[in-house]
């Protein structure tokens, strides 16, 4: 095994790339051989990351995607398989959250937060694994959250969506372990992403700021993870170093998780 370039040849398609967690992924894949195709709704962004994921890996390609229109999500996964030939390593990223108490919730964000964090990635299997079948080789990776496992007030819907996400997961591992077919679960805690630093900037500069990221200091015995321990974790499952292990869900979360509040 060349531990230089672990995923050289392989073909990954990270369900949101164009920021944050995906896109770390997607640039740490390119880096190790992979080509990398990577989804995402803001243009710009998604252009950015698709030059610099050439400059890796120039096979590499993006695709507009809104996760939450299902056709849209089969849609582009039937161009992955005609541009690249099927894809070998499944990475779903995505996870959007509203806080609420669940009789709080109108239908329509119940629908769409199930579509967006939970279908989703059920729909992106349900297209791409026929040809890991056929090859008798895959791998599905769910960048899931410590909210699957255990939770705080006001994250019901959320929480919800990434439970179901670490349950299937295991029910796959099951299904298609005989195929060659690995599939596992990334649960984050707090990690300083993109979308962590949007919210950190909706308080106010000064004390109120200040103890928000005090509080967010304290919520694990280590530091704030980066960006790039998700992406480190998505390499291990992603390749043979981790070939013996199916229908985990592993914390990555400065152990938080053993952490009594």
């Amino acid at each position: 095994m060349d531990y230089g370039r672990m995923l050289t040849g392989k073909r990954a398609f990270i369900t949101t790339g164009a920021r944050g967690i995906g896109r770390e992924i997607a640039m740490l894949f390119a880096k190790h051989g992979a080509i990398a195709a990577v989804g995402g709704k803001n243009l710009p962004k998604l252009k950015e990351t698709e030059e610099e994921l050439k400059k890796l890996s120039p096979d590499s390609k993006g695709y507009v995607l809104d996760l939450s229109n299902l056709n849209e999500v089969k849609k582009v996964c039937g161009q992955l398989i005609t541009d690249f030939g099927g894809i070998d390593i499944l990475v779903n990223t995505v996870g959007i959250n509203r806080h609420g108490k669940i009789h709080e919730y109108d239908e329509s964000w119940l629908e769409t937060a199930i579509d967006t964090n939970y279908k989703s990635g059920l729909i992106c299997a349900k297209e791409l694994l026929p040809g890991m079948l056929k090859r008798k080789y895959g791998n599905i990776i769910n960048i899931s959250s410590i909210h699957g496992t255990m939770t705080m007030p006001g994250f019901g819907i959320y929480a919800g969506t990434k439970g179901a996400l670490n349950a299937t997961a295991r029910a796959m591992a099951l299904d298609y372990a005989d195929a060659g077919i690995r599939v596992n679960n990334i649960s984050p805690g707090l990690i300083m992403s993109d979308n962590m630093l949007d919210e950190i900037n909706t308080y106010p500069e000064g004390k109120e700021r200040e103890d928000f990221m005090e509080m967010l200091r304290h919520m694990q015995p280590l530091l704030p993870g980066k960006m790039e321990d998700i992406a480190n974790a998505a390499l291990f499952l992603a390749s043979d170093m981790s070939s013996y292990i199916t229908g985990q869900t592993i914390m990555v979360d400065g152990g938080a998780s053993i952490k009594a509040h």
